[in-house]
């Protein structure tokens, strides 16, 4: 990791912004109430935001800290004892697994909310100028130190740093193949669901009507069932989630199919009733993953 001073001297932090930072510590120190409060709204529309603020007593110790991380900004002291503090704070965001985007977003926050005080409480125009410069450096060097703590982490290799990322790379490579040759396979099933429509519906014609219609109703279904099966596979291969309900309703379907088969059959009472039971439990299963992902 680089030294503070090197770190400062890349972002051409003197001691004129030192001075500047400093000068707006009391100004800071009657907004820093306000910084917090707004700092929750922004977070809380975060969709992750739950995962990290779990309880009060959580929220109540991290608002403390982010008013000693904000107050710091303005206290002059930028020494290698600063450095480790805020290093400190980046391998926390790491160890609880943050992504650098939630970081990132959080930091343009910051700078719009000080822009806005500036705007507020300094009325010379140039000395607003130089002191919004300042808080950019000392944020952009806040945020260069948290970024290093996810780049050190992502350095962790069990063999080499070349040879993880060829098996990784050959690995994705190979996975989107598999689902490439899926989707294929959903293509042919979806050809062959298709022609066992077309021979049940012979048998309508063949004057079987009452099989012939639960048999083509079973056949729509599993057809209903591809197609959903394949725009998911499409949806995952262009970076969509993962969707495990379709494949409930898979089961669904199948079983439901079943019921219509057997329901031809007159001495079959039990196994329908075990169908019927096996449709509720899918069903419940299937309400309970719909209501997790929504």
């Amino acid at each position: 990791m680089e030294s503070i001073e090197k770190i400062k001297a890349h972002y051409r932090f003197t001691d004129e912004d030192v001075s500047l930072l400093m000068r707006l510590r009391p100004v800071m120190e009657s907004h820093k109430d306000e910084f917090v409060a707004e700092f929750y709204s922004f977070v809380r529309e975060f969709e992750d935001a739950h995962k990290f603020l779990k309880d009060e007593a959580t929220i109540k110790r991290h608002q403390e800290a982010l008013k000693i991380w904000f107050m710091k900004l303005f206290s002059g002291t930028y020494g290698s004892h600063y450095l480790a503090e805020l290093h400190k704070v980046g391998e926390a965001h790491v160890k609880i697994n943050l992504h650098a985007h939630y970081v990132n977003a959080a930091f343009h926050f910051v700078k719009l909310f000080m822009h806005g005080i500036l705007h507020r409480e300094i009325e010379e125009v140039s000395v607003r100028v130089r002191m919004l410069e300042a808080i950019e450096k000392i944020l952009d060097i806040n945020l260069d130190i948290f970024t290093s703590s996810y780049i050190e982490e992502e350095k962790k290799f069990f063999v080499s740093q070349k040879v993880e990322s060829y098996l990784i790379q050959m690995a994705t490579r190979f996975s989107h193949g598999l689902n490439l040759i899926l989707v294929l396979g959903l293509v042919l099933l979806g050809f062959m669901v298709m022609g066992l429509f077309a021979y049940d519906v012979v048998h309508i014609l063949d004057g079987d009507i009452e099989r012939g219609l639960l048999s083509t109703l079973g056949s729509l279904l599993m057809l209903w069932v591809v197609i959903e099966l394949m725009d998911t596979e499409i949806k995952h291969l262009r970076g969509g989630k993962f969707a495990i309900k379709v494949f409930i309703s898979v089961a669904l379907v199948a079983v439901i199919r079943k019921i219509l088969v057997t329901s031809l059959n007159s001495g079959a009472v039990e196994t329908q009733m075990s169908l019927v039971a096996a449709v509720a439990v899918l069903g419940v299963v299937y309400w309970l993953v719909a209501k997790v992902d929504n």
